[in-house]
């Protein structure tokens, strides 16, 4: 772009006018380059953010189906006789296996089975039993050469299928309405309070009012006692 201007001879001149600053073609190529840079840090940190939050919520859900607790059980190996908890055993949760023999358990805590190193559906007798042996409690075996008590593991899942054992309702199994079938052996099933008192087994009964299933609501902090070797839970 140019223009005339007289200058102080009287002639006149062709000037040549330069163009702003904000004009030139390269300050507009730099401005983009800088507005498309911009753009891809804040927006792909957004995205990253989001994603990451994603991520949280997902491990917070998966978390929710699982209890992680500490267990202060330590395993020992105990023959017939007459324990106490906090002194021959250490309070905890355990698996308690007959390692030989076959007897009877009982103590505190509606603790009574019959143990053995085989399922023994006629006699009701199971080859385990989980439970929470809490200090001052008392552990009887009887006719049992020897027992062992295994701590069980600190995560604590939801399961379907529960062997025999006391389970709470909210760590071993979710809170809701239960179908609850046998799938081996026969025997009392009950809630802590007294909400569910039944005898159930694979196959009915009708003199000892032995039933193959049961419909139940059960809540959070109830706790299941399953003296059967296996049962189902199944959702309603």
């Amino acid at each position: 772009m140019s223009k005339k201007v007289t200058g102080e001879d009287g002639k006149t001149y062709v000037v040549k006018e330069k163009k702003p600053w904000y004009k030139k073609w390269w300050v507009w190529v730099i401005a983009i380059i800088v507005v498309i840079f911009l753009f891809a840090m804040f927006g792909g940190s957004d995205s990253d953010s989001s994603s990451s939050n994603t991520s949280s919520t997902a491990k917070s859900s998966s978390k929710k189906k699982q209890t992680v607790e500490k267990n202060t059980a330590k395993a020992v190996i105990l023959g017939a006789g007459t324990y106490k908890v906090g002194r021959d055993i250490q309070p905890g949760r355990y698996v308690i296996r007959a390692k030989s023999g076959s007897g009877n358990v009982s103590g505190d805590n509606d603790l009574n089975l019959i143990l053995g190193t085989t399922v023994d559906n006629d006699l009701g007798q199971v080859d385990s039993y989980t439970t929470d042996l809490k200090k001052n409690a008392e552990v009887k075996l009887e006719s049992l050469q020897s027992v062992t008590f295994t701590p069980t593991p600190a995560k604590r899942s939801f399961k379907t299928t529960l062997s025999a054992g006391d389970w709470v309702v909210g760590k071993d199994i979710k809170a809701g309405r239960y179908e609850i079938t046998a799938l081996q052996g026969s025997g009392n099933l009950t809630t802590d309070d007294g909400d569910l008192n039944e005898i159930l087994g694979t196959t009915s009964d009708k003199d000892s009012g032995q039933v193959t299933k049961v419909n139940v609501d059960l809540s959070n902090g109830q706790v299941l006692n399953n003296a059967l070797e296996s049962i189902k839970l199944t959702a309603k």
